[in-house]
């Protein structure tokens, strides 16, 4: 045989000996929208794309990366330089975090819902691991969840780097821009949060024996963790004050437990409010009974050592003036709030309001809460916190109730589906987010929620069978502490969202002061709701699109970034911006105000100004919706632009 033909022949055997695997080995890393989820068969796209992301001085910017391997599994890791921004600052590489998605297989869909991200079974990403490594299968996509924290001090601008990814001897990487913007998050919380939590499931899922130190100190990285996601309100167990009863018959109280619980979530950030149940339960049948009783509390008996139990005359009573009068010492009754039983409904609301009614008899001063299932509770309920759905169904009546001098929040639990959004593990995380853009569209001033840590005896496990899939907890048991998920993450930007919304009013309020009588009858706040009904149309149309979603928030940055900036305008329209707009012909007002000796187009025609500086016309939008607003004044100028929904 030829030589030639024998060297061929020996290097096509090596070459079909060598394992397709190796043969084939390839990393592969792209960016993702920090508002989609990532499931094992994700492809790669064919290009890389750039983690962009928008944040204010002080917050942190979350995004995603995705990594698939192909030939054969392999460890990864994760790596992140320095961001390098104007002037030379930097945003340091201690300052973004990562995390591994873990996967949480389901084993069935939300009830009712025809959009769901997938049909059951599947295993959806949430839980973001402490894991530094992890082993990556091939042709499975894992991906990363990235947090740049930006700093307080930052100055605004782009900053870029890289997100680097190795895989045993394979590397690859994704570039990563931040915008800061030219404004800081607030400190100030503007929300109310709380999301309910069990301190025993802290205790088993951490091998904890409850109330012993190291479990003070785990529930201590909760409580951090929690108001490290905006959550300021924190649940109070009733039960951590303990009775005694002295052989007269009188009671002692206890509130050692209370006062350090109480003082590590106010020193955490999480205890602006103390939320404290409850004080009443269901009678038999549970929620559907037609009575709510009021609780029986224990005491220890001085004379046997034995716990007794007490009627609510005897023991809850006492309990309840006792309270009240050791919040006022400690100084925290304006903090407080205080639940009667969770849930009350139409048939059971007359032994709920007698219920009440003995709460607010023994402890006038602290203020009644409860999530509710109906209407009625006028002049028995301080903080009327509705189901999403019932308030969308009875919205005028509890609107009625808030000018009346209510404080109205909502909540949302296993309930409600369908069309509703709500942070169910198989809903898009855009459903979660726009949760608190519904409560700045509709001056809701708080959220509740009752599942922080309600996990089975499987935390990573597949979700309760008999209720929506993750409806039980957003944070996970770690190694060292709480694990977060991109659903609390979400829920987190969605609390920053809306103290974006909140920043722009508090500014355009400081404006509207500086231009005086012009501007005094126009609506300060009319600008963040615009916004805000650009995502949210009503409680269930609401913007499903993450670029859509992106694009009104990155307008709502600019926004408050111009907005003190000279020349000063403040403009309002009728109907508000956000609005639907039916042709038939459209006209709409624009009434506003701008400093003295501007001058001011709207859509492009001049509009006469009266000597303050106010202005008030009619005009249509052009043919993309928008109404555009413009001033110039000393070589300045302006622009604001209020964006409508036209129906032809």
């Amino acid at each position: 045989m030829d030589v030639p033909l024998i060297l061929l022949l020996l290097c096509l055997t090596v070459a079909v000996a060598l394992p397709a695997s190796a043969a084939e080995a390839s990393l592969t890393a792209w960016a993702v929208d920090p508002l989609e989820k990532v499931f094992p068969d994700a492809t790669p796209p064919a290009e890389p794309g750039v983690v962009s992301l928008r944040a204010a001085r002080g917050q942190t910017a979350g995004g995603q990366i995705a990594l698939q391997v192909r030939g054969e599994a392999a460890r990864a890791t994760v790596t992140v330089e320095p961001l390098a921004g104007p002037g030379g600052r930097t945003i340091a590489a201690d300052q973004v975090r990562w995390h591994f998605q873990g996967f949480i297989p389901l084993a069935h869909n939300t009830e009712g819902t025809q959009d769901v991200l997938r049909k059951a079974p599947c295993d959806v990403p949430d839980v973001l691991l402490a894991d530094r490594e992890l082993t990556v299968a091939p042709d499975q996509t894992q991906p990363v969840w990235i947090g740049v924290d930006v700093p307080e001090d930052c100055p605004p601008g782009e900053y870029r780097g890289h997100v680097r990814v190795r895989a045993g001897d394979r590397e690859a990487a994704v570039p990563l821009a931040v915008r800061v913007h030219d404004f800081a998050l607030p400190r100030e919380r503007h929300l109310w949060v709380t999301n309910w939590f069990s301190p025993e499931n802290i205790a088993t899922a951490h091998r904890l024996e409850i109330w012993s130190e190291p479990f003070w100190e785990m529930l201590g990285h909760y409580a951090r963790m929690m108001a490290a996601h905006r959550q300021n309100v924190v649940l109070v167990p009733l039960n951590l004050i303990r009775l005694r009863r002295a052989a007269d018959g009188k009671l002692a109280f206890d509130f050692t437990r209370f006062d350090r619980y109480a003082r590590l979530f106010i020193a955490a950030g999480a205890g602006e409010r103390l939320e404290i149940g409850f004080t009443a339960h269901f009678g038999e049948g549970g929620w559907s009974s037609k009575e709510i009783l009021l609780n029986r509390v224990t005491a220890t008996d001085a004379a046997t050592g034995k716990m007794v139990t007490l009627e609510p005359e005897e023991g809850l009573g006492p309990l309840l003036r006792a309270l009240e009068a050791h919040l006022k010492r400690r100084g925290w009754l304006d903090r407080a709030l205080i639940h009667i039983c969770d849930e009350p409904s139409a048939h059971n609301l007359a032994s709920w309001r007698r219920a009440s009614e003995f709460v607010h008899r023994h402890a006038p001063g602290i203020r009644r809460i409860d999530a509710i299932e109906t209407t009625g509770f006028e002049g028995a309920l301080e903080v009327w916190v509705p189901k999403l759905n019932h308030l969308n169904t009875w919205y005028p009546t509890y609107r009625q109730a808030q000018q009346a001098g209510a404080e109205l929040w909502y909540y949302t639990c296993c309930h409600p589906f369908t069309v509703y959004p709500n942070r169910f593990l198989d809903f898009a995380l855009l459903k979660t987010r726009v949760l608190h853009w519904i409560n700045y569209a509709y001056d809701l001033p708080g959220y509740l929620h009752w599942g922080l840590n309600f996990w089975g005896q499987e935390p990573f496990g597949a979700p309760a069978a008999n209720l929506p899939p993750g409806d039980t907890h957003i944070a996970y048991p770690g190694p060292e502490g709480p694990l977060s998920s991109l659903r609390w993450e979400a829920m987190r930007e969605g609390i920053e969202d809306y103290e974006w919304l909140h920043l722009l009013a508090e500014r355009t309020a400081a404006v509207q002061r500086r231009l005086g009588k012009p501007a005094q009858k126009l609506d300060a706040a009319e600008g963040a709701h615009a916004f805000a009904r650009l995502i949210v149309r009503s409680f269930t149309d609401y913007e499903q699109s993450p670029s859509r979603f992106h694009a009104v928030r990155e307008a709502l940055a600019g926004e408050i970034e111009a907005v003190d900036k000279p020349p000063l305008l403040l403009v309002n329209t009728n109907p508000p911006g956000g609005s639907e707009l039916v042709s038939g012909p459209i006209v709409l007002q624009v009434r506003g105000a701008v400093v003295p000796g501007a001058a001011v187009t709207v859509n492009g025609e001049a509009v006469t100004l009266d000597p303050d500086g106010g202005f008030w016309v009619h005009t249509s939008p052009a043919a993309d919706g928008t109404v555009t607003i413009e001033a110039t004044h000393d070589g300045q100028s302006k622009r604001v632009v209020r964006q409508f929904r036209l129906r032809h």
